[in-house]
């Protein structure tokens, strides 16, 4: 009996202690991970290093022509780098948000699928 009823209180307490994680200790966690997503994504995007070298000719090419074609193929890297970049970060910011509704959108379909509303 002491087994069921240890079975039992650990039950309920995790049950209770649920909602207390998800918005402190789990979130931060689920926080952290997108952030680090980002920033990886920027890493790996290597957008300072476009925006760094944007006026130093490619291949050598010092004359005028070379310039002015260097300059535009990273601007247009640079553009569609950053918007990458900027997708990933709205849908890691999505992700965010359907972390935080989850558990409220859970208990609102229970309640609806029981009949309650």
């Amino acid at each position: 009996m002491p087994m069921l009823q240890a079975i039992v209180r650990s039950t309920v307490g995790d049950f209770l202690i649920f909602p207390f994680w998800w918005y402190s200790k789990g979130f931060f966690s689920v926080l952290h991970a997108a952030l680090a997503s980002v920033f990886l994504w920027q890493k790996e995007l290597a957008l300072d290093l476009w925006v760094k070298n944007i006026f130093v000719p490619m291949y050598g090419q010092y004359d005028i022509a070379g310039r002015i074609i260097s300059f535009f193929m990273r601007l247009a890297q640079i553009v569609g780098r950053t918007g990458a970049l900027a997708v990933w970060a709205v849908i890691a910011a999505v992700g965010i948000g359907v972390w935080l509704a989850l558990p409220g959108v859970i208990v609102y379909q229970i309640i609806f699928n029981l009949g309650w509303l």
